[in-house]
């Protein structure tokens, strides 16, 4: 299991995410259940859903699951890996190391590296049934 261009939305405060293409290069699906950053004390594998008309994020029930020989994209607006209450700044070019689980107890670790992106209009504020993908970008 690899990841293809890490990388981390730069943020003062609050929350971020991280993004990339996983690669699963074995004959197996492979399944990723869990995630911790030193930049995070809570790191959560999120999707954005339609929910009555309305974009959501919420936990990603399962985790990620990568195909065998296939690979899983991790973009804004779809699946992602979500830091909340960060501990320090995000800014462009900052190197965010992360540690991903696997279902089976494997780890594989990657750095994502800081990038400015507005291009989704992230709220990522507390909304009903998840988080609001609509409002404007306030981080």
């Amino acid at each position: 299991m690899t990841i293809t261009d890490p990388w981390i939305k730069t943020s003062e405060k609050g929350m971020t995410a991280a993004f990339g293409t996983l690669v699963n290069n074995t004959d197996a699906e492979l399944t990723i259940v869990s995630g911790t950053s030193p930049l995070s004390p809570k790191v959560e594998l999120h999707e954005v859903v339609d929910s009555g008309g309305k974009m959501v994020m919420r936990p990603k029930k399962g985790g990620f699951v990568i195909p065998a020989r296939g690979t899983h994209q991790l973009t804004p607006g779809g699946d992602h890996i979500m830091l909340m209450d960060i501990t320090g700044k995000v800014e462009p070019g900052a190197e965010i190391p992360f540690t991903m689980t696997l279902a089976d107890g494997a780890t594989m670790q990657f750095t994502a590296l800081g990038k400015d992106f507005a291009g989704g209009k992230e709220d990522y504020q507390p909304g009903k049934g998840g988080m609001d993908m609509g409002g404007e970008d306030k981080s």
